[in-house]
């Protein structure tokens, strides 16, 4: 899998490329970023007192399987080192065994922080889960989004997601 370098105008370029376990600290600060934007669309989204931790554990143990992936997105501001802004993980899943047979790179977690948005990070890491799908020859790609999140709702739209089910929750 290759690792592109864009220039995203300005004094901004970036790279995604596969993520490695010294990636996890980074992508666990971005998760609980993450967290905390969710928890603002609903309470149901709010974070246990060791998500971080938990992720950082997780996120570490995709980086190496087959069955899972980890793309993270690199910025170079001019005359800076290369900073981690952006994340999305998940894994190959199988559809339920009472449909026609699918799999599925289930997206889990994706993620830029908000400075960096618009720039064509989340197209870069989104186009990364598309060739790890493509190259374990998955029906597609599948993932869930906030109710709430328009911003989201729209940007995988874009993608040419489609609305197949509706995720409910009764509190009780």
């Amino acid at each position: 899998m290759s690792i592109n370098t864009v220039d995203a105008g300005g004094d901004v370029r970036f790279r995604v490329r596969p993520g490695r376990r010294e990636d996890a600290d980074a992508a666990a600060r971005l998760w609980m970023q993450s967290a905390r934007a969710h928890a603002d669309y609903d309470p149901v989204y709010q974070a246990a007192p060791e998500a971080e931790k938990m992720m950082r554990r997780f996120l570490a143990d995709l980086s190496s399987t087959n069955h899972s992936f980890l793309f993270v997105a690199d910025v170079f501001p001019e005359a800076e080192d290369a900073r981690t802004v952006g994340f999305v993980s998940g894994e190959l899943r199988e559809g339920s065994p009472t449909f026609k047979p699918r799999s599925w790179a289930a997206v889990d977690d994706v993620f830029v922080e908000p400075d960096y948005r618009s720039l064509g990070i989340g197209h870069a890491l989104m186009g990364k889960v598309r060739e790890w799908a493509e190259e374990r020859r998955t029906n597609g790609i599948s993932l869930q989004v906030a109710a709430a999140n328009e911003r989201g709702r729209s940007f995988y739209r874009s993608l040419g997601f489609r609305e197949v089910s509706i995720y409910e929750v009764c509190e009780i």
